[in-house]
């Protein structure tokens, strides 16, 4: 019996002694030269629509949905790889120490979609909050990319009413509609705070 448990014990220490140093080669690799990008983290499997976080997370829930289209303004894009990532209700990006590329910076508050044949996409999550300390307004950061587009970094969602938002902001993006990046967010039945955000490709 002595023998056995013995045994067990070894198998156990080999086990953990050729785990430990993938995880740790895992975190010495290089991060991504570009602070912004998630693109190449996507997973391959898309939906149109994501959920960003946990259902379980603290803070206001929120859903954000849109249209993209190519830069005519009319014809919907199907197929845009959608790249999201926010702070959590304190307004940090949150680790819980297990995330790899770009998510070791964005934290995981982050999720992906490509855009269906409307050019729909949407995400649940929380409200983010502003950063600590500093006068940026609360955003949800967004990128865009596809099999043809490199990935770029639009103008960050923001929130209506928000009082970190600049009056020069308000003012570029009162004419916009629903393409501003000023999110209007009116809560449903359910408590949940709906926003609408269009966007147009670059060309």
């Amino acid at each position: 019996m002595k023998d056995f448990l013995i045994a067990i014990l070894l198998v156990a220490s080999l086990s953990l002694s050729c785990q430990t140093p993938q995880k740790t080669a895992a975190k010495r690799q290089p991060l991504p030269d570009c602070e912004w990008c998630g693109a190449m983290d996507a997973p391959q499997e898309l939906d149109w629509q994501t959920r960003i976080a946990p259902e379980d997370e603290p803070g206001e829930p929120i859903y954000i949905s849109g249209v993209i289209y190519l830069s005519d303004s009319v014809t919907p894009a199907e197929g845009i790889l959608v790249y999201a990532y926010h702070t959590n209700q304190k307004g940090i990006y949150d680790k819980k120490g297990d995330e790899s590329g770009n998510g070791r910076r964005h934290g995981y508050l982050r999720s992906w979609m490509r855009s269906d044949a409307r050019g729909r996409y949407a995400f649940r999550s929380i409200k983010p909050a502003p950063y600590p300390n500093r006068p940026e307004p609360a955003h949800v950061h967004i990128t865009l990319s596809s099999d043809e587009i490199e990935e770029y970094w639009i103008e960050s969602t923001l929130f209506e009413g928000d009082p970190l938002i600049s009056e020069t902001s308000i003012a570029e993006e009162a004419d916009k509609g629903l393409f501003s990046a000023i999110v209007r967010l009116e809560k449903n039945e359910e408590g949940v705070w709906e926003g609408r955000r269009n966007i147009i490709l670059k060309k």
